[in-house]
């Protein structure tokens, strides 16, 4: 089991295949998503579920810069979401914009 202090170095080593606070204990070795939310919060003051969300949106604002002409179907896979509609779906409601919207202002 990793050390608390490590979850955001397991999280950005990880992040397009971490979709879940759930897959985020299980990489960190907790069994229980319950007592790997309980340790973070503790440590850092802060629920799981929101940093994973943000640390994601970082990460495709990221991608978008580094393949602005990159389709947002393969953006969606390459973030683990299952169609284009996932990714428009979680970027819209955590940034309030569309992928291609973040994609032009980003680029």
């Amino acid at each position: 089991m990793h050390v608390i202090k490590e979850a955001h170095i397991i999280l950005k080593e990880n992040i397009t295949s971490i979709r879940t606070v759930t897959e985020w204990a299980e990489k960190m070795g907790y069994a229980d998503r319950k007592k790997f939310s309980r340790a973070y919060r503790k440590k850092f003051g802060l629920r799981p579920k929101e940093v994973l969300q943000e640390m994601r949106v970082k990460k495709i604002q990221e991608y978008f810069r580094n393949y602005p002409a990159e389709k947002n179907y393969c953006t969606a896979i390459e973030f683990g979401f299952a169609n284009d509609q996932g990714l428009y779906k979680f970027l819209k409601r955590h940034t309030g914009k569309t992928p291609t919207e973040l994609r032009k202002r980003i680029v």
